[in-house]
């Protein structure tokens, strides 16, 4: 007796159900709604002292004892040795590059603002962002800009520049 041989039979596809537009998006409604749900369930599960000590971690800006003028005493040194000590300086850090913002703060008896501007409470701030990487060369080629501009001040109003024989 001879077996006989069946011809490999060919698997059943199944056919899919088709569905209606709106069940699928009713599907998806449902699937973003448990997805919110979850993660609106982490944030309330989080008592009130977890969240505090998080944000403890973190300097507030408001806070007296959290430096708010930190500068870094070798852009200090630079200020004083192309300006002088009179002159203010302020560093400001961005979030979200690695610029800083550098501020010169002239002093009013070096000030090339008018008396009816100071009267309102105007202040001469020379501002520049620098990028990280120039760091203190960059600090240096400001106040050197500056230091010139002062000179060109002084020189225009006739009088004896006080930046004249320091370093350049």
């Amino acid at each position: 007796m001879a077996k006989e041989e069946k011809a490999p039979q060919e698997p059943k596809v199944k056919k899919e159900k088709k569905m209606s537009s709106d069940a699928k998006l009713d599907i998806l409604i449902g699937a973003v709604g448990k997805l919110v749900e979850l993660q609106m369930a982490d944030k309330q599960s989080a008592t009130p002292d977890e969240v505090n000590a998080k944000r403890a971690f973190t300097p507030h800006m408001d806070d007296e004892t959290y430096p708010k003028d930190y500068i870094p005493p070798k852009f200090r040194k630079i200020v004083n040795e192309f300006l002088s000590e009179d002159f203010g300086a302020r560093v400001v850090d961005f979030e979200d590059r690695t610029d800083f913002q550098f501020d010169i703060i002239v002093p009013e008896k070096y000030s090339s603002v008018t008396k009816e501007d100071r009267a309102k409470g105007v202040q001469d701030i020379r501002t520049r962002i620098i990028p990280r990487a120039l760091g203190e060369n960059g600090v240096r080629e400001w106040c050197q800009l500056i230091r010139k501009n002062l000179n060109k001040f002084y020189t225009n109003e006739g009088k004896a520049s006080p930046f004249t024989n320091s370093a350049e």
